[in-house]
């Protein structure tokens, strides 16, 4: 008989095979029972909060710790000082390069008492600490034919001391006063703000006091009244607000300012 011939000729049939299952085993390779495989894992997902939530409470964090540190240092926080621009530069020209860094909150030029012409000296805050830092980047800047310096801005304890006292301190009226100490004014009120803000008084003159290195306003300013009613009624209105600060209002003294 041929070597073909001798081949079993058995053929499978379709369904008729039979596989072996495999076990199944558990991550430490034991084997687990098949009632327990059909069971779904009863593993509860984490609890997660918002992105936004933790975003934002980390972001509060962080700008909290970077205002402790700027004062720990001796900083305004926020705050720098641009200083050597070209006189013929405008507020819309800073505000443009300095933006790039974020969002500006205030920004004060300082001017020539004489003329009112821009003295090429501008301060400037920012929302965040860590956006004022950036900012620092543009000491060395070229403008026009001039390098522009910038720094960040100090407190001195002169300064936090004066400004201290302007708050605990409240003088007596002397005789024949008509004269109002008006103190942590922002940089940006003028005559016109004051008149509004004291309303009915009757106000015969406003002096403010002037910074003389940069020309810009030292935050407060003495007012005379016109009479001793309209004089009580602006010193009544000690800690009101003035464009969101509280104002201080007291009787003038010679010494003061």
């Amino acid at each position: 008989m041929a070597a073909e011939d001798q081949t079993p000729c058995t053929k499978l049939r379709p369904g008729k095979a039979k596989t072996r299952k495999k076990t199944k085993r558990d991550k430490w390779g034991q084997p687990i029972s098949a009632a327990a495989a059909d069971e779904e894992p009863s593993v509860e997902p984490e609890q997660e909060h918002p992105a936004g939530v933790v975003e934002a409470a980390v972001q509060v964090e962080k700008e909290e710790e970077e205002e402790a540190t700027a004062a720990a240092e001796g900083y305004e926080p926020g705050k720098v000082v641009a200083s050597g621009l070209p006189y013929t530069t405008t507020e819309a020209d800073i505000r443009k390069l300095f933006e790039f860094y974020g969002p500006i909150q205030s920004m004060q030029l300082s001017r020539f008492p004489d003329s009112g012409n821009f003295r090429g000296l501008a301060f400037l805050c920012f929302e965040s600490e860590e956006d004022a830092i950036k900012s620092l980047e543009l000491d060395g800047f070229k403008i026009g034919s001039r390098y522009m310096r910038v720094e960040r801005c100090r407190v001195t304890a002169t300064s936090n001391k004066k400004r201290k006292a302007e708050f605990e301190t409240d003088p007596k009226k002397s005789e024949g006063c008509l004269s109002a100490y008006v103190g942590n004014l922002s940089w940006n009120v003028d005559e016109n703000d004051l008149r509004g803000f004291f309303g009915p008084s009757k106000i015969a003159s406003v002096r403010f006091a002037v910074d003389k290195r940069t020309g810009g306003s030292r935050g407060f300013c003495h007012v005379e009244f016109q009479d001793d009613e309209s004089l009580e009624k602006a010193i009544a209105m000690n800690q009101s607000k003035l464009q969101g600060r509280p104002v201080k209002v007291a009787y003038s003294v010679s010494n003061r300012g």
